[in-house]
């Protein structure tokens, strides 16, 4: 379950983001260290460039600015570290469309409930719809609902 910090923080930053031309990713927001981490990529996926420092940098202050200006620092507290980075090569994939765009790739997957009898799996992404995906592990495939995936990473393959 995501932590309504991070909830708020999304719903705030995403149109500022889009505007941008940067698609928000993922929100963590780790409590007990302070520190809010956003994930961002570049809008417009054919891209070969990715997301540079300097747009880390770039966003990371304009994110500040609008966490600022919302009041949202505050509901964060005195002191918080905002880290804002690429998605990287073990990507996190949170949404419909993320699981849509990497079918075919090697994904590590855990689950909030065990699905015949096991929470973590690690296979090809086989398909994924609005309702679950697909994935293939070990000639077997199994279908899984967004609503008991707690965690899913692309496989970087070197």
């Amino acid at each position: 379950m995501e932590h309504p910090t991070a909830v708020a923080v999304a719903d705030v930053v995403r149109p500022l983001l889009a505007r941008e031309g940067y698609d928000l990713i993922l929100v963590e927001f780790v409590p007990r260290s302070r520190i809010l981490r956003l994930f961002i990529d570049r809008e417009d996926v054919g891209s070969e460039v990715g997301v540079t420092i300097d747009d880390c940098s770039r966003m990371s202050r304009l994110v500040g600015d609008v966490l600022d200006g919302e009041g949202l620092s505050d509901s964060i507290g005195e002191r918080y570290t905002l880290e804002v980075s690429s998605p990287g090569l073990d990507r996190p994939l949170t949404r419909p469309k993320d699981f849509r765009r990497f079918a075919g790739e090697e994904i590590k997957l855990s689950t909030t409930a065990p699905l015949d009898g096991r929470r973590r799996f690690s296979g090809r992404l086989t398909a994924a719809d609005e309702n679950e995906v697909r994935l293939e592990v070990d000639g077997r495939e199994y279908a899984i609902g967004y609503d008991i995936i707690e965690r899913a990473r692309l496989v970087p393959q070197f």
